[in-house]
């Protein structure tokens, strides 16, 4: 059975986490203040600005789905190696050489990360050419040395797990195992070939823009509207329902992705879910164009 090796993960979390939520206060205030002032075109630049960070957010998030799933799984017969939506399947037979980068007298370039405590990503190193990393702790970090890369993982005990390694060497494989890759372009490309959920995701795209982009247009032209409480309000008010399509739409899409590409549901199910953003998106904007004429 392998034993599983995971990296530190406290530091780096925390941080990312606080990242996140400074993101969410800074993207509410925005949005919330552009919905609620009476200066139309002060409405749109608060708005967009507050759309604008949704983007770093979203990579602040799945940072930290990244960080928590990373995981270092070393049998006899492969090393498994599991971050964020990338896996790894490496055949005990294809590592050449196992060591703690403490072992070298030369330091190992980092690649550039704008996060202490998460190295992620491929790069290409100076003496070594392509090399994955998958770590979060410099001083725990270990070189593997395949045929035509190098992989650099970081468990919270860098010297046991070598040694692990080197032990489990020597008894030798058990059965023959091929090497697996998985990646988010792979995945991305496994959902493209599936025409129901390409259509659904596209159709769910395209019905999240209209949703805004009408919103915007109402917003510019019309300086009030007759709100579902039959007041008349600023126009600007109608962002708050163009917004409540947009993040209901990118919750249903991305956690119809997880569940898609985990098949931990039907299939079925999650284009119901994908078909749901849609639906919600339509209403939403029948109500908008109501209150607007």
């Amino acid at each position: 059975m392998p034993s599983e090796y995971f990296p530190p993960k406290r530091k780096s979390l925390i941080l990312n986490i606080v990242i996140a939520l400074l993101l969410i206060g800074a993207i509410l205030f925005l949005l919330i203040s552009g919905s609620m002032t009476d200066q139309n075109i002060l409405a749109i630049v608060l708005t967009s600005s507050g759309l604008v960070l949704l983007l770093p957010l979203a990579l602040a998030v799945y940072r930290i789905f990244t960080i928590s799933t990373t995981v270092y799984k070393l049998g006899r017969d492969a090393l498994e190696i599991t971050w964020g939506l990338r896996r790894e399947l490496l055949p005990m037979g294809e590592l050449e050489w196992v060591h703690p980068v403490s072992d070298f007298e030369t330091p190992l370039p980092l690649p550039f990360s704008r996060i202490r405590g998460s190295y992620y990503g491929e790069t290409t190193i100076k003496g070594l050419g392509k090399t994955i990393f998958a770590a979060t702790e410099p001083g725990q970090m270990v070189l593997i040395k395949r045929e035509n890369d190098y992989l650099v993982i970081s468990p919270e005990n860098a010297a046991k797990f070598s040694q692990a390694y080197q032990q489990l060497t020597q008894l030798g494989s058990l059965t023959s195992v091929e090497a697996e890759s998985e990646n988010l372009r792979m995945l991305w490309q496994r959902v493209m070939t599936d025409a129901w959920a390409k259509a659904l995701l596209f159709a769910g795209f395209f019905s999240s823009a209209i949703l805004i982009l009408t919103s915007v247009v109402i917003v510019a032209v019309r300086p009030q509207i007759i709100w579902v409480t039959l007041e008349v309000v600023p126009s600007a008010r109608l962002f708050l329902l163009g917004l409540i399509g947009l993040f209901f739409g990118i919750f249903n899409t991305l956690y119809g992705l997880l569940l898609y590409l985990q098949e931990r549901m039907d299939r079925k199910l999650v284009y119901l879910l994908w078909a749901w953003s849609i639906f919600i998106n339509s209403i939403l904007l029948f109500a908008m164009i109501s209150m607007s004429f």
